[in-house]
């Protein structure tokens, strides 16, 4: 869809973006100009897309600069002087992202006239987008199934082959859909004591309670691994930084709750990045708080 509209339109760069929090991430991009590329993060003011889905300012707009909620653009510190875009609508009716168009120059008279021809593409791709995401459900459906054969015998949740297949495949999505996922990193701080001191079938009853708690605190899509001994991992799709400071002291309090002693930490995927960055994040965060306890 993207190949032709710079031909058609006059504007040498189109994107698919996908918003987020104060801005948005670039999902697909043809792009002759500004030097943008595949996970690219953009602020509202490099391309104020929000503006457009939210009615501030029209969907073609010839000259950038007439348009007060356009007028501060600029992408790798050219000016846009034309933007078109519509709205790209996710399967509950909200706005996933949008399909806009951009060139440093004024665009030229009959790009008004184009207007409807972007908005059907909008729609086939909301379209596309529906169909696609029922399917990615449906697979990740099928994964978190296939987690009865990657289970720990002890505990009855994922194991570490479970944890690092799934990692793996969340973040082929979150490459795909401009997704958030953020992971939660949780260490007993008292499993060797209480080996030591009461013998191992009492470390084996806390590794059950605490996998247990963390697991009826959870989220109903979110997955969750013992990875080691005393680690476990909670991995939280579709998740933003706001959701997943929530989810980790939800975790911290249930196991307090509890009377289990551990240590929580958590990270949000940036866009540019990945979940094994994120995930050694999380893990420093974790033992930023275990050496607080400590001291």
């Amino acid at each position: 869809m993207l190949d032709g509209l710079p031909a058609r339109t006059g504007l040498g760069t189109w994107m698919l973006v996908r918003l987020g929090e104060g801005g948005s991430a670039v999902l697909a991009v043809r792009d002759r100009t500004y030097g943008i590329e595949v996970d690219r993060e953009l602020s509202d003011a490099d391309l104020p897309v929000r503006a457009l889905v939210d009615g501030r300012g029209p969907r073609v707009a010839p000259v950038v600069a007439d348009v007060h909620a356009y007028a501060s653009a600029s992408l790798g510190g050219l000016p846009v002087g034309a933007l078109a875009g519509v709205p790209v609508l996710a399967p509950d009716g909200s706005v996933f992202g949008c399909l806009c168009g951009v060139d440093p120059a004024r665009g030229r008279p009959e790009l008004a006239a184009e207007l409807p021809t972007i908005e059907l593409l909008g729609r086939l791709l909301a379209v596309l987008l529906v169909q696609e995401l029922d399917r990615q459900e449906l697979q990740r459906r099928f994964e978190l199934a296939e987690l009865d054969a990657l289970t720990d015998p002890l505990t009855g949740v994922g194991n570490r082959r479970a944890w690092d297949r799934l990692l793996d495949v969340e973040e082929a999505r979150c490459r795909r859909y401009g997704s958030t996922a953020s992971l939660v990193a949780i260490d007993l701080d008292e499993l060797k004591r209480v080996n030591d001191g009461e013998g191992h079938a009492a470390g084996d009853l806390l590794l059950r309670r605490t996998a247990q708690v963390i697991d009826s605190t959870r989220r109903a899509a979110d997955v969750v691994a013992r990875l080691g001994g005393d680690e476990f991992g909670v991995l939280a799709v579709e998740c933003d930084e706001a959701a997943a400071k929530v989810l980790a002291e939800r975790l911290r309090s249930a196991l307090q709750a509890a009377g289990i002693r551990a240590s929580v930490g958590h990270a949000t995927r940036d866009p540019s990045g990945d979940l094994d960055r994120t995930w050694a994040q999380a893990d420093r965060a974790m033992y930023s708080q275990k050496r607080r306890a400590i001291r």
